[in-house]
Formats: structure tokens, sequence, C-alpha cells
């Protein structure tokens, strides 16, 4: 492994981290509201959050299994970027539709059906995007190493996330946006992984 590889791979692990604590701060999601009937309300803390979460969240994840890939020196595996529209779903509902931290007395997301409502919609849109986004490299990586499972599996990713997030499709356009820059960016700086 050469030391290239691994500032390289270290370089693009603090970039997609950095997209996704990016992500945590423009995301929506719910805070307390001592003025609203159920104690909570969701918020966007900027008019294009629900294009910018989807996108830094895509990208992030991608650029982590990218950076990992890189910093451990191991060989293009459409397998192992498998693990991106993952880590994009996981990171968006950790950041941007969980409940913010409250007291005891906010009513819990589960319990409470106007967060739960909001939860189902904007929150599976965010989500979608970003597995959109994501899913494009384990499908670049599968077309690459022409690994059929994999690229089945990430085109299942992509139509399921497809479906589940069609009432808001400019997250998903979003999402699809930031996860092909990830994807043109590790292609531009690391091609012995990412390019044909």
């Amino acid at each position: 492994m050469s030391l290239r590889s691994r500032l390289l791979g270290s370089a693009l692990l603090v970039v997609g981290v950095a997209a996704l604590g990016f992500a945590g701060t423009v995301a929506p999601g719910f805070v307390p509201s001592p003025s609203a009937p159920d104690g909570i309300t969701f918020v966007s803390p900027s008019p294009v959050s629900l294009l910018a979460a989807p996108a830094l969240l895509a990208a992030g994840s991608v650029l982590l299994v990218g950076g990992a890939a890189a910093a451990g020196g191991t060989d293009r595996s459409a397998r192992a970027a498998l693990v991106a529209p993952a880590l994009g779903a996981a990171a968006a509902f950790a950041f941007g539709v969980g409940l913010a931290l409250a007291p005891a007395s906010v009513p819990e997301t589960a319990t409470n059906p106007a967060a739960h409502a909001i939860l189902i919609g904007r929150g599976s849109g965010i989500a979608a995007g970003a597995v959109v986004g994501a899913a494009l490299a384990p499908v670049v990586q599968a077309t690459i190493t022409e690994d059929t499972a994999a690229l089945l599996a990430g085109a299942v990713l992509l139509l399921v996330a497809i479906a589940s997030g069609a009432s808001l499709p400019l997250s998903l356009v979003a999402g699809g946006v930031g996860g092909a820059v990830a994807v043109g960016l590790l292609w531009a700086v690391d091609p012995e992984r990412w390019r044909p």
C-alpha cells in the first residue's frame, strides 16, 4: 500500500465525515416547541434543506466508502461499495429526521401522530434521496468489475429508494446529484479503483 493511497484515503474520509456532519446541521428535524399543540415541531434550518440534506448524505457516504478503500489499500469491490447506501440511510435517520434532544415532557415521535406523519413523509424522502445517490457507488463499481450480483443489488436499492421517495422527487434528484458528484470525484482522484 502506497503512501499516496493512505493520504488520499485519509483526505476522502475527512471530506466524507465533514459532508455528513454538515448534513446534520442543515437537515430538517424535530425540535421542542412549547407553543405547538403536540409539544414538538418540524423545522427546516434553510429553505433548501430538503435538497441539501440528501445530497450531502449521499456524497458523504460514498466518500467514506471510497476513502476507506483507498486508506486500506483494498482492491476495487462492488460488494464493499454496497455499504454506502446503508450509511446514507443510517445517517439520514440519525441526523435528519430524529427527535432533537429535549426534556422528558416532549412526546416521543413514535407515539405522536403528527410527528409520525411528518417522519414518514419528509423524513423518508430525505433518506430515499440519500440512498439513491449512495447506490450509484455500487452500481458503478459493479459495472466496472462485472459483478452481476452486486449490480442487481445496487439496482434493486435504487428502485426501492425511488419508489419510497416518489412523493419528494426533488430530494431524489438532489441525492442522485450528490452521489454522482462524489463518484465523479473518486473517478478523478482514485482511478485505480473507480475507472474501468
